[in-house]
């Protein structure tokens, strides 16, 4: 049977740095740190996730190492994955609202941008939005990819807490766990993918800022 791989989405944080003492790098700033704040918790769960994940594996691959003799064992260890996997849904639950407030504080940068005079700053703040609305969604593409397969690797636990099922049905919903983890990990690319634009972009509009004081 094939090793069920779970995954873990990498930290990605904002990258943040002195802002000039100009009203709109000030502005941005603020921004920018309440942003960073909000997402705490997001950051927080990474590690937590993770290590159920490895525990999850651990137990996964030492049940099918186990007997049709030691059921009993087989279903005590199943149920701590299954257990498990509700933890995760909960701390991705936590995630999500996380970022959700993360989102909702960035929505200040609107003000920034309106209070701004200069046209090619205003673009600039534009086209940074853009890049973390996009980096936003692409989180949610993510806590939706990964709620899937947590769903379907509780079904993979379910069967084998019931001693009546077949190798083959194991092996099909295995493949099935394997399938949607290649996608998630595809989500996760895409998260970080945005996430290090969005910080190229950030960077590059302090350096502009930090210009315009000298």
């Amino acid at each position: 049977m094939k090793k069920v791989f779970m995954t873990t989405i990498f930290s990605s944080a904002l990258l943040l740095s002195a802002c000039s003492g100009q009203y709109a790098g000030e502005q941005l700033d603020n921004v920018l740190q309440d942003t960073f704040s909000a997402e705490k918790e997001y950051r927080d769960t990474q590690s937590e996730m993770e290590k159920l994940e490895k525990n999850e594996q651990q137990l996964f691959e030492s049940i099918m190492g186990l007997t049709q003799e030691q059921q009993e064992e087989v279903s005590s260890q199943a149920q701590e994955a299954m257990e498990s996997a509700d933890q995760r849904l909960e701390l991705l639950k936590n995630e999500n609202e996380s970022m959700q407030n993360a989102e909702e504080e960035f929505k200040a940068i609107d003000t920034v941008i309106e209070e701004t005079d200069e046209d090619s700053l205003k673009t600039d703040l534009t086209e940074l939005k853009t890049k973390m609305q996009e980096r936003f969604e692409a989180h949610a593409d993510f806590a939706e990819a990964y709620e899937e397969l947590t769903a379907l690797q509780k079904e993979l636990y379910d069967m084998l807490l019931n001693e009546e099922t077949e190798l083959q049905a194991l092996q099909e919903k295995a493949m099935e766990v394997n399938e949607k983890n290649t996608a998630v990990q595809e989500t996760v690319a895409v998260f970080n993918e945005r996430t290090e634009q969005f910080n190229e972009m950030k960077d590059n509009v302090i350096e502009e800022l930090e210009k315009e004081e000298k």
